[in-house]
């Protein structure tokens, strides 16, 4: 019995001991590898892009390019990357089975290909042009279509001016060798276009009677701005002989034909020609009062390279007038008999104004710049300078603004092209009207 007990005793002990002994061991997990951190690579090409990789097989790289840390939900890298100026990306890698990889991130900093220029910009132009495209950039190839679609890398290259013949849109663009694209320039070139109602006054030179004088081309109104046309901008008819939608607007102040060219010209997404002042060249934004005193007209100034309608320079006026270059020199504009071309106060049966266009026209087409309405035109008043003059704009300073054209209420003497008038800024009269030109590109 008691040897029962001492074996039981040596049963337990041993148990005891095994029990203890297992616990002592440690248990061998498998080892779980990490995925290789991603790296990143410029990709050589016409384009700025990068390409990433990873040395573990079979992993998946996920990135980022907004700053934040990529997770497996982010985008899948298949292909490599194009790049803005300023650009980061962040990456990962992921295998099932394995710890993720480290991020990697990498900045790239460029300086985008200069845009392309064209010379000369788009625009209205009465004959074909020679267009260059050009590109600040050192080392850029130029690419461009002419079908509206947006210039790659597989476009048409640059290499001598082209020839636009009827109306087209050039897109172009830079490239160069790892070097971010430029933006796409585009220019629209209108050809053939005469603006409605105008007439096409190619440049050329004469005498004035003081001097040689050169104006550039232009377009000029075929006829004086009518009734209906002042309305239609303004809202407003202040002519003497109101309800003639047809007869030329008159009661025109001098300050009052800048206000409609700038209005006209918003309304039809144009660039205003005129500023006053420090106000810019809205006449919505322009003071109260601006208009009422006719020294306020030293504060209007002329943008001659915007698409807007303006006044003619005395000297547009006058080239036209005589025919420009077609002309035969008369001594009205378009003939030697004034009954021809004009309303005068010889050849009207009743008191005031006629409509527009119903005497001959001059030999560019252009109707009453030999009476109906004289017409204000932009030039301060003063003496003609001598010698050779290109484009001339009139005095610098005075007190009045010139009118042209004779009209119903004058004798014959005034309605010829030599004949110069003159008034203050802010006065209009039932003979004073006006018509607009436009730049020719």
């Amino acid at each position: 019995m008691q040897r029962h007990k001492y074996l039981s005793i040596i049963l337990i002990l041993i148990l005891l001991l095994l029990v203890l002994s297992s616990c002592g061991k440690k248990t061998t997990e498998p080892d779980v590898k990490t995925v290789a951190t991603p790296t990143f690579e410029l990709v050589s090409g016409a384009y700025a892009s990068a390409s990433i990789s990873c040395a573990t097989n079979g992993a998946t790289i996920r990135y980022t390019t907004d700053g934040n840390d990529p997770t497996q939900d982010s985008a899948v890298y298949s292909s490599p990357i194009s790049l803005s100026s300023h650009f980061t990306i962040k990456a990962i890698g992921y295998r099932e089975g394995w710890n993720p990889s480290p991020i990697s991130s990498a900045t790239y900093t460029f300086i985008p290909v200069a845009a392309p220029t064209f010379n000369p910009l788009g625009g209205e132009y009465g004959r074909a042009q020679f267009v260059s495209i050009s590109c600040a950039t050192t080392g850029a190839t130029i690419r461009y279509t002419a079908d509206g679609s947006d210039p790659d890398f597989s476009s048409t290259a640059y290499s001598s001016p082209i020839l636009v013949s009827s109306t087209t849109t050039l897109k172009a663009k830079g490239f160069k060798n790892n070097c971010v694209p430029s933006a796409t320039s585009s220019e629209t070139y209108t050809i053939g276009f005469t603006p409605v109602q105008m007439v096409h006054v190619p440049g050329g030179t004469f005498n004035n009677g003081s001097s040689d004088v050169t104006v550039s081309s232009f377009y000029l109104d075929k006829h004086q701005l009518t009734q209906a046309g002042y309305e239609a901008v303004m809202g407003i008819n202040p002519s003497f002989f109101g309800g003639n939608p047809n007869h030329p607007v008159e009661q025109i102040s001098w300050l009052n034909t800048i206000e409609y060219c700038n209005r006209r010209s918003l309304q039809e997404g144009l660039t205003p020609c005129y500023s006053y002042s420090y106000y810019g060249t809205n006449p919505a934004n322009w003071p109260s009062g601006w208009n009422t005193s006719p020294g306020k007209h030293i504060y209007v100034g002329c943008n001659w390279a915007a698409t807007g309608y303006r006044l003619p320079t005395e000297m547009e006026w006058m080239f036209a007038a005589r025919g420009g270059d077609q002309t035969h020199n008369y001594i009205y504009s378009g003939s030697n008999n004034l009954d021809d071309v004009g309303w005068y106060d010889n050849n009207i049966d009743f008191y005031g104004t006629r409509p527009v266009g119903t005497k001959a026209a001059n030999e560019l087409g252009l109707y009453d710049l030999s009476g109906n309405v004289r017409e204000w035109v932009w030039d301060i008043h003063g003496d003609y300078p001598s010698g050779s003059q290109n484009d001339p704009v009139g005095s610098s300073s005075g007190s009045s603004r010139v009118m042209r054209g004779g009209s119903w209420f004058d004798k014959a003497d005034y309605c010829t092209v030599s004949f110069r008038g003159y008034g203050y800024a802010d006065v209009g009269s039932h003979f004073m009207g006006f018509r607009v030109c436009k730049i020719s590109p």
